[in-house]
Order: C-alpha cells, then structure tokens, then sequence
C-alpha cells in the first residue's frame, strides 16, 4: 500500500515537471482600447448624425474607440441619464456630455469623476459640475446676438420677431434665447412676439409651434431659431401659411437641412459650425487630455483653425456664415 502510494506521488512530481516546470509559451494578450464615449441630447436627428460621423473619423484617426449614444427621444433627460448611468457601470475612460439639462446631469458627473472616469462636455454645457472643460463652437450668447442682428438688418430693424428653441433646460439654447434678447434690446422698433417657442428637438413640433405663432401674431415679420430643426421647421410653417420670403427667418441649423429654402429665399441665413469637426476636436482634445495635454489657448487645429482656451474652462472653435452665396460649399 505504501509502495503504491509512493508510486503514485512521484508520477504527479513528474507531472507537474513536464507541464508547469517546461518552458511556458508566451501569451499575446492584447491591451484593450481606449473608450471615450459621447452623449448627445437626442440621436437620430440630422445634427446628431453629423456629430456621429465626426466621432467615427477621431476614432479611426486616434485608434481608440469613440462611441456615439443619446436617448432616442428629444429633451429626454431622465433617458440621457440612465445613458450615463451605463457608461460608469461599463468603466469607460471618459465620457463628454451635451446635457438636456445641466442640473439634472450633476450628480452622474461627479459619480463618473469618483470612479475616475474623466467627464467633458461639448455642444452644450453643464458649468455648475465637475466637468473638465466644455468644447464650443462659439460663444453660446455671442451666437445668439449675431442671429439677432443679421435678423434686424433683414427686417429694416423694425416688426415682430419671434423666437423658437429647443429644449427648455438645455444651457446652450437658453444662452442662445438670452443673446436674442439681449440684442434685441438695442432695436427699439423690434418687438418679441410672445410667447417663446419650443420643439423639443423635433422637426415636426418645430412646423406645428410656427404655425401657431403665425396664428397669434399675423403680422410677425421675422423668426429667430436657435437650435437645429428651428429654421427647416419654420420654413414649412411659412410656407403652409403663404407667407414665405415674407417673415424672414435667421438661426441656426445645418446648412444639408436648409439648403433648399435658402436657395428659394425662405431661410435667409444661418450661423453654424461644422458638427462633425466639433466633436473630431473635442474626441482629440479629450484624449491629449487622458494622455496628459491640456489645451492651449490659441493652438491650431488643422482644417478648423485656432482655438480659443478660456480660464474657465471654455473652448471655443471659429463658426460659420452660411447664406445664398455659399450654401453649396458645405458638405454636411
């Protein structure tokens, strides 16, 4: 019996020689890739799409991955925080938010931040959380001034002028709505047709929200849009009620989504930024960020320009005019 287990114990020694004393194989393992994942305020709408393609060419470009997410619904911000919520659950590197409400999003950012995931926003902006910086296309008020005085020249700086938004807890378009009044202010012949409009993000809400404008107010001579579907929307309001070239319409949208009614002298213009190379920088400056690069005022970015770097975080790239003259020159 002694003999056998004797026997026994010296085939495991020479077992575990063969298998665990050999030369052992080298393993590829292969490093996971970096994640930053961005989280818009509605996808599938043209802007959103626009910001998605520039997301896909910083992560071919930067080889990591950069995600592209957002409820499906416009204004939904219980939906855009459950987002969020799956996104620290999955331990990504960093997510970059453009918040449908900037107090809402403060408690999941500075949850993010606990757990060391890095929290940017860009498009809009939550200034109150733990974000590291926001990445703009321009100054959000500045923004809203310009479309308020281009407007005013084009109604001789006098009439009605209404003013549609998106959603209401969304900072950048309140921004914008503020720099509209706040210009507005300086045409004493230019009146705001009350109440302010909203379209939750959503094309036909903007067509509906017009057209009950131009009911209550028959003799509204502009309209001042500060989010994407505002101009389109307006458009087709206009031109359902007959009135089209006749109440002026200025804001800001995509120039694929307008190009038709600028053309035909329904929209006369628009101020925008190119969606995708705003979040292209923004994936690029978030990730020079995880690799320890803080953006610099004045650095250029090539095929965008220099960048604006404020103390408070803010960084603005240069804008757009869009008009007649040179819609046909943009590709998005």
């Amino acid at each position: 019996m002694k003999q056998k287990s004797l026997l026994i114990l010296i085939c495991a020694v020479a077992a575990l020689c063969v298998f665990g004393c050999g030369k052992r194989q080298p393993v590829n393992v292969q490093p996971s890739k970096r994640t930053i994942v961005f989280v818009f305020k509605e996808i599938g709408i043209p802007y959103a799409n626009v910001c998605a393609r520039g997301a896909k060419k910083a992560s071919e470009d930067l080889g990591i991955n950069v995600d592209f997410l957002g409820p499906a619904k416009g204004a939904d911000v219980v939906g855009q925080i459950a987002i969020i919520e799956a996104q620290i659950a999955r331990g990504v590197d960093a997510i970059v938010i453009s918040p449908n409400d900037p107090n809402a999003v403060k408690p999941v950012v500075a949850k993010a931040m606990r757990r060391g995931i890095k929290v940017f926003t860009w498009d809009s902006d939550a200034p109150d959380t733990e974000r590291i910086f926001y990445v703009a296309a321009a100054d959000d008020v500045g923004i809203g001034e310009d479309i308020m005085d281009r407007l005013a020249k084009e109604i001789g700086g006098k009439g009605k002028v209404g003013i549609m938004s998106g959603g209401q807890g969304a900072l950048n378009l309140n921004q914008h709505v503020e720099g509209v009044l706040r210009r507005m202010k300086s045409y004493p012949g230019i009146e705001l047709a009350k109440p302010i409009v909203y379209n939750n993000e959503q094309p036909q809400l903007a067509q509906s929200v017009v057209a009950g404008l131009l009911q209550k107010h028959p003799d509204l001579a502009g309209i001042a849009c500060v989010n994407s579907p505002g101009p389109p929307g307006a458009a087709r309001a206009v031109i359902a009620a007959g009135k089209a070239g006749k109440v002026k319409i200025w804001g800001l949208s995509l120039p694929s989504e307008n190009r038709k009614y600028i053309k035909e002298g329904v929209v006369h213009g628009l101020i925008l930024w190119d969606p995708a190379k705003l979040t292209y920088v923004t994936a690029k400056l978030v990730n020079d960020y995880l690799d320890g690069k803080k953006p610099a005022d004045g650095m250029e970015i090539k095929g965008v320009g220099k960048l604006k770097v404020h103390k408070n975080g803010v960084i603005i790239m240069p804008g757009v005019v869009i008009t007649k003259e040179n819609v046909d020159s943009f590709d998005f």
